[in-house]
């Protein structure tokens, strides 16, 4: 018996990881002075093929410049992720590294979940240093830049490039939807870093592919709190990216001013409790001083971390910012950064009263003073 062999045939897929870093780097930053520091290697980013939108309207467009790229240890060769870099004028910062992969299946992505450099380090110690050097040469354009940058907000997205195919090869293209009910458990493994996802339970695997998004019968995003799944063609699936890197900026900018925040109400308990004390006087009403700008200053920043998110028009975009705002809980940070700055407010006009009470206690006893010291000279003029 003569056995023919059977060709099987492999489904090869083109596929793109990319790593979001989001940076605290200073209260404000001066994109105009900034594109100058750079020399010209900068250049304010431009939105791509926008789907459902006007020609003309308003987008927030950062400064965004490449860097020098990463060598890493991939799963079987080396690797090298581009890098760029992009500035916001709310003094943030986020660093983005791509590497295009090949994959058949999808869970050849997790390997690149915890990506480690040629050296050995972890990648974020690289991400830092890249972050450092960007930092220092734009320091100049930046308006109360931080001391020392902290760890970042990071964010991991994984692309693969449309249309999509069945697996088995039986039916050939496949429409996104389809193709997700199909492969749900194996999608909710990779975003969750599941090495075995038949141990997940179905409400898991329907929890974490419920933020699903689609336009086209070829695209299709998936987003859970620190990664996402995009299917779609590389020139239409930047944009989205673009969005998921802001939703990622603000979520990092909250942290950082719901921190700052509880360092500030902690300073002003404080000066509450010895308000009451004259000697306290000048330091109540440095703090005073103090509380007045951080109100300011704050609330304008808040408003702007909102601002940037604003797509007019283009409502596919925004079905996406609300699925990364729903998963990275913006609403929820963005409450208690108010609720904070309410506190703020509570304590300054507390201090300013008390400040007043003390103003207008002075002027009484001024006043009695004033008056006993004309009753004695009465009495004394007239003896």
């Amino acid at each position: 018996m003569t056995y023919v062999p059977i060709e099987v045939k492999v489904l090869i897929m083109n596929a793109e990881i990319i790593y979001m870093f989001a940076f605290d780097i200073a209260q404000e930053a001066d994109l105009v002075k900034m594109e100058k520091l750079l020399s010209g290697s900068a250049e304010l980013h431009k939105i791509g093929r926008l789907k459902d939108t006007p020609r003309h309207f308003p987008v927030y467009r950062p400064l965004s410049l490449q860097v020098q790229g990463v060598n890493i240890k991939g799963p079987s060769d080396p690797m090298q992720l581009s890098a760029s870099v992009k500035i916001f004028a709310i003094g943030a910062m986020s660093l983005k590294l791509r590497v295009p992969v090949s994959i058949e299946k999808i869970s050849d992505l997790l390997p690149y979940r915890n990506l480690q450099l040629n050296d050995g380090s972890e990648m974020e110690q690289r991400v830092m240093e890249t972050a450092r050097k960007v930092f220092s040469s734009i320091r100049d354009g930046l308006d109360t830049p931080v001391a020392e940058l902290a760890p970042p907000e990071d964010f991991t997205v994984f692309c693969i490039s449309a249309p999509v195919t069945d697996t088995s090869g039986a039916k050939g293209e496949m429409d996104t939807e389809s193709w997700l009910k199909k492969n749900a458990l194996d999608v909710a493994g990779l975003l969750v870093g599941e090495t075995d996802p038949s141990r997940l339970s179905s409400q898991e695997v329907e929890d974490v592919t419920r933020c699903w998004y689609s336009y086209y019968r070829r695209d299709l995003a998936v987003i859970d709190w620190d990664t996402a799944l995009l299917i779609d063609i590389p020139e239409d699936y930047n944009d989205t990216l673009y969005v998921m890197e802001m939703a990622n900026l603000q979520l990092a900018e909250l942290k950082v001013y719901d921190i700052y925040l509880d360092q500030i109400l902690d300073k002003a308990y404080d000066e509450v409790e010895r308000a009451s004390k004259l000697k306290y006087w000048y330091s109540r009403q440095r703090m005073i001083r103090e509380l007045r700008e951080v109100r300011m200053d704050l609330s304008k920043v808040t408003d702007e971390i909102t601002n940037i998110s604003k797509f007019f028009g283009e409502w596919h975009l925004a079905r996406i910012y609300m699925g990364c705002a729903t998963r990275f809980h913006l609403s929820e940070w963005e409450n208690a950064v108010n609720q904070k700055l309410r506190a703020l407010d509570s304590i300054y006009s507390i201090l300013q009263k008390d400040t007043f009470d003390w103003v207008m206690m002075v002027l009484e006893a001024a006043i009695v003073a004033l008056f006993i010291i004309d009753l004695i000279i009465i009495v004394f003029l007239g003896m």
